[in-house]
């Protein structure tokens, strides 16, 4: 009765996500998801965009101190969105906008900061595609990694707490953090992936989960679902 109940909530899975390899024979997927990809591709987003007008800057330079001003601002606000790539990005950036000011010629490189501000945009998706929520009917499982892939997975009678937090702008796109404890309290964060936060004491969050509050009731559910006593024997 339960089982029904929650998935009139939230639909169980329709395709597979979660890798079936690291499932134990006879377990059943209950229902899985990933993080909102607009909350986790955002950042990349934003900075694919700041490198594409960059460059259409760039080739369009005209002479003018507001078009090099631009493009220097430009190639600089991509370092806040990710610091791998965005401080190559802008100083690639800044340096081809001071040759281009001295010859236009240059030019051509501005495919440098273009490739550096996709690059986040191209690994975010990766993992973010091979990032996995999953409920099954012996244990909640997060499946994170690209090349490596690596499998966090807690047995339903270990977990000791299920809380959801949503914070003000998750709460206006209608998402939120769900946080699985299974032991002691929540820690600092150990481990952090795109849509994934790993804290000592055995906890993991869930962040941006689409249908948070359901999701939450869903797991809940499962968890804390009532244990029938076994029948004694008549006397």
């Amino acid at each position: 009765m339960t089982s029904q109940t929650t998935t009139e909530v939230v639909q169980p899975h329709t395709r597979d996500m979660l890798d079936g390899r690291h499932l134990l024979p006879g377990e059943k997927v209950i229902w899985e998801s990933r993080p909102a990809w607009v909350t986790v591709l955002l950042r990349p987003l934003i900075m694919i965009v700041l490198a594409l007008v960059f460059a259409a800057i760039v080739l369009t330079y005209n002479g003018s101190l507001a078009y090099l001003v631009a493009a220097i601002v430009l190639a600089a606000l991509m370092i806040p969105f990710d610091r791998r790539f965005g401080v190559p990005a802008a100083i690639a950036g800044l340096i081809i906008a001071l040759l281009v000011s001295l010859d236009r010629s240059w030019g051509v490189l501005v495919f440098i900061p273009v490739v550096l501000g996709a690059l986040p945009l191209i690994t975010t998706y990766i993992y973010w595609r091979n990032t996995v929520f999953a409920l099954t009917d012996r244990r909640i499982i997060s499946q994170y990694g690209f090349l490596s892939r690596h499998f966090n997975d807690t047995g339903l009678d270990k977990v000791q707490n299920i809380s959801l937090n949503q914070p003000m702008l998750e709460r206006i796109f209608g998402f939120g953090d769900i946080a699985i404890i299974t032991s002691g309290e929540m820690g600092r964060v150990v481990r952090r992936q795109p849509g994934l936060r790993f804290n000592t004491g055995g906890g993991v969050v869930w962040e941006n989960v689409p249908k948070p509050f359901e999701t939450e009731k869903m797991l809940s559910e499962y968890v804390y679902r009532p244990v029938t006593p076994p029948r004694t024997a008549a006397v």
